[in-house]
């Protein structure tokens, strides 16, 4: 059997390569590309305002396939299938397929969506089942691919193309594909729209439906599901004369008794309920060794695991975007004390969450606010983990400067902090060098306004210091 030892690492017959075994940058790149394309095409349309939401005109509708985007590629006579981070998957059934469906082709680059069939016929497909069927090779025949687009076949730039000449291709090259083939798809409008949720969704089971208009945006529609979570901390905000919640970060119960940072939600009330809710939480303040930063780029106030809120989200990801697992803080909680760091663990990130209401009719007890609720949608193997805790190394402040300007008896300050964080040995997610730079003018109507970058050497670091030193400390500012 070939093997794709040119432009991939060489691996065995059926055997998942690991990330970054993509050898050809290019092709890399081209990947990468589309992803980022593709997700800043999308937008999220809930169940109850599909029509609504939808633009006129002609649409493509199609059943939402619940796995991960792969891409089917053919080069220099070999087929594989390529994830966006350098993974590589050849020698398996639905390659196989595959592989007979581009034999009239010389070259290809087609996106689609991986899924694996679960055991149960009764219940549909699930991401969490592609995971289980690439970690074990006798669960290989369980995989399938549904082609949704083509970005190149015979070096023709199918991208320029208008979506349904893409559509025509693609059942061209798949026609009659069992394993491998090309997603259901619909020609229609927004009304039509309603009527296949209803018969593939609500009535089928489908996890929702991808459609496509004619102006180049992709709409995702799913039913979204509720999460309960305890209010952990609170960012805020002053609007004239007003402070306000900014965001609220949530959090779920583990079985230990420690307290999971679930993520923030930021959207959901109107302006003066932002008001009482910072009234409501002010209160509650408690102390916390655990620092977290606002939007606002401030710090966040902590209060008593006490509230419970209802948050609606359209899905739930437990990779980030670099195909990494979404690592978050856990906190054990005193009344003495307030909040402690017990260390990370993985859990999911919401997708849109939108607070709902407070629920005052639960408490901040495991079957109230368990991951449970997590782990009705997302199946992952860490659910009874415990947390390790790294002993990393402190900080130094390496450069810090500070200049400030008067104009009508109004003091400006703008400032920047330097530091090594000595940990990228220890925590590969730490930067070596961190910058946070400040700017603050109480006369405008944001105050406050901060940024971080981050940087690999000290060269690069001096880099964004002498860039916003130029931008921002001009004629009228002194060196305090």
């Amino acid at each position: 059997m070939t093997t794709f030892t040119s432009d991939f690492q060489e691996y065995g017959p059926g055997q998942l390569a690991p990330i970054g075994s993509l050898n050809d940058p290019d092709l890399h790149r081209q990947l990468t590309r589309y992803k980022r394309t593709v997700a800043k095409r999308y937008r999220v349309v809930f169940n109850d305002n599909i029509q609504k939401n939808l633009p006129p005109g002609p649409l493509w509708i199609s059943k939402k396939v619940d796995g991960e985007l792969w891409f089917l590629i053919k080069k220099k006579g070999e087929v594989a299938l390529c994830a966006y981070n350098g993974r590589v998957l050849k020698g398996v059934p639905v390659v196989d397929e595959a592989e007979k469906h581009l034999k009239g082709v010389d070259t290809a680059i087609i996106p689609g969506e991986l899924f694996a069939l679960p055991d149960d016929d009764s219940a549909r497909p699930r991401v969490h089942h592609v995971a289980r069927a690439l970690a074990d090779s006798d669960r290989s025949n369980t995989l399938g691919f549904r082609a949704f687009d083509i970005i190149e076949v015979d070096d023709d730039d199918y991208q320029a193309k208008a979506y349904d000449e893409r559509l025509d291709k693609l059942q061209a090259l798949f026609d009659k594909g069992n394993r491998a083939g090309v997603v259901t798809t619909e020609t229609g409008e927004a009304g039509d729209a309603v009527k296949f949720y209803n018969d593939w969704v609500l009535k089928d089971g489908l996890e929702g439906l991808i459609v496509r208009s004619e102006f180049g945006f992709t709409y995702k529609i799913k039913n979204h599901f509720e999460i309960d979570a305890v209010v952990l901390a609170f960012g805020e905000r002053t609007i004239g004369s007003a402070t306000q919640i900014r965001e609220l970060t949530v959090g779920l119960r583990r079985e230990d008794g420690s307290f999971h940072i679930l993520g923030t939600v930021g959207n959901g009330w109107k302006e003066v309920e932002r008001i009482q809710w910072y009234e409501k939480l002010s209160p509650l303040e408690v102390k916390s060794s655990f620092r977290l930063a606002n939007r606002e780029g401030t710090l966040c106030r902590f209060v008593k695991p006490e509230i419970i809120v209802q948050i609606k989200c359209s899905d739930l990801v437990t990779l980030d975007a670099s195909d990494n697992p979404v690592r978050r803080m856990t906190l054990h909680y005193s009344e003495e004390n307030g909040y402690d760091a017990a260390g990370q663990l993985p859990l999911v990130s919401m997708l849109y969450p939108i607070f709902q209401k407070e629920r005052t009719d639960k408490t901040a007890d495991l079957s109230d606010i368990g991951l449970d609720q997590v782990f009705r949608h997302v199946s992952f193997d860490d659910r009874h983990s415990e947390p390790e805790t790294l002993s990393l190394p402190e900080s130094e402040i390496i450069d810090r400067k500070a200049f400030v300007k008067e104009t009508k008896g109004n003091l400006a300050v703008r400032k920047y902090v330097a530091l090594k964080t000595n940990k990228e040995d220890v925590d590969p997610r730490y930067a070596p060098y961190v910058v946070h730079f400040t700017d603050f003018s109480h006369t405008r109507k944001d105050p406050l306004k901060t940024s971080l970058r981050v940087a690999g050497s000290p060269e690069s670091l001096q880099t964004h210091i002498d860039a916003w030193l130029d931008k921002n400390i001009k004629r009228g500012w002194n060196e305090a």
